[in-house]
């Protein structure tokens, strides 16, 4: 897994020893070139894992980049990457804060950040008492929160956004990676 442009292109990173399935680098690749440019941008990066989107997003100018994670061990492990990704970087000093919590609670943990690009890779199969992406699409909280963010929602092939979703997203485009599928939504006006 490693940074693949920007000002920290090539750093390696390492990921958590269990429990994390990191965005493969060609799904990254295609995610950020649909993307930028990014220059400017607040980025939000829920379900965080190793990181490895937020630092991507800082590597390519994000302004400023919070990551949220509930995992103790993999905060660590992300706070290790972002030093990597930092010291490589030098010049540009973007606010960079890693969080400890329930990402599906980004808007109370973040209350006075109004993003432009929410990055969410929540587990494709969560276990029992576990959140994932649906927990987000349907919280219109949420959806308040996020405003006129772009939310970038990595989830399995096999599995279908939540219809009840759609009262407070709006499909602007999927793209699928075999059995990753990226959707890019909004929130609809009025949440």
């Amino acid at each position: 897994m490693r940074i693949i442009a920007g000002y920290a292109r090539g750093i390696t990173l390492r990921a958590p020893a269990a429990g994390v399935r990191p965005t493969a680098d060609r799904v990254k690749e295609s995610l950020f070139s649909a993307l930028e440019p990014i220059v400017g941008f607040t980025v939000v990066d829920l379900f965080a894992g190793s990181g490895a989107l937020g630092l991507e997003a800082l590597s390519r100018g994000a302004d400023a980049v919070y990551w949220v994670e509930r995992d103790r061990r993999t905060v660590r492990q992300i706070e290790a990457n972002l030093a990597k990704v930092q010291a490589a970087i030098k010049e540009k000093d973007a606010p960079a804060r890693v969080l400890t919590g329930d990402a599906t609670l980004a808007h109370r943990l973040l209350p006075g950040i109004q993003p432009d690009l929410i990055l969410a890779d929540p587990p494709y199969n969560p276990e029992r008492g576990q959140k994932g992406g649906a927990d987000l699409l349907l919280d219109p909280d949420f959806a308040a929160w996020a405003g006129t963010a772009l939310l970038v929602l990595e989830q399995s092939s096999r599995v279908e956004l939540p219809a009840a979703a759609l009262a407070h997203w709006r499909v602007d485009r999927q793209r699928r990676y075999g059995d990753t599928t990226l959707h890019f939504l909004y929130a609809n006006k009025g949440q």
